[in-house]
């Protein structure tokens, strides 16, 4: 079985080359978000690049936040989920994107600061060790992230630390309804998928 530290390289690599448009989703981004039941106007009104095909669902139908409430979207990529949660309530406090990856919270800082969005902040960090204080955040939500870390108790942990006594966690995800095959497990490209 491969090492935690191994599996995140991979992860990165994967999807770094995502967003530097080196390789390609399999799927029409824009089908995908549809077929989720994003709103087509919203999405539309955003650069293709943020939206590179890589949600399993859509967290935000069923986010409930309030004006001032704060929000942290744990694997934020290039921001969609944060652009269109401000979109619907333009009066939310302040909202984080949290990523690994340099490449992703490029085009998402670059998307903010065009469309001169408020209270939005980027931060680099890792789902295990989140880069908030403790009971810090009303809302976090997570969309096909979750799955692609080898150690999931320490996220839900960490969620459970930065998440206020109120708070709510709203997630998107791909499960395993059985064990996998071997081979699968110690393939890096599986960890990715």
């Amino acid at each position: 079985m491969q090492n935690n530290i191994k599996i995140r390289l991979s992860v990165d690599n994967f999807y770094d080359n995502i967003s530097k448009n080196k390789q390609k989703t399999k799927i029409d981004p824009k089908e995908l978000s549809k077929s989720l039941g994003y709103d087509e106007k919203i999405i539309n009104e955003f650069p293709d690049e943020i939206n590179m095909g890589l949600s399993c669902g859509n967290p935000i139908n069923h986010l409930k936040i309030k004006e001032g409430q704060s929000l942290i979207d744990l694997g934020c990529g290039a921001g969609m989920d944060i652009f269109i949660t401000k979109m619907k309530n333009p009066k939310v406090g302040t909202l984080y994107g949290l990523d690994r990856l340099d490449s992703m919270l490029e085009k998402a800082k670059k998307v903010r600061d065009n469309k001169k969005f408020d209270n939005i902040e980027f931060i680099k960090g890792e789902l295990i060790n989140i880069p908030l204080a403790d009971r810090s955040v009303d809302r976090v939500i997570s969309n096909c992230v979750i799955n692609l870390e080898p150690d999931k108790q320490k996220v839900y942990d960490e969620i459970h630390r930065i998440l206020k006594e109120d708070g709510m966690f709203v997630i998107s995800d791909i499960i395993l309804k059985k064990e996998l095959p071997l081979e699968w497990k110690n393939s890096s490209r599986m960890h990715c998928t």
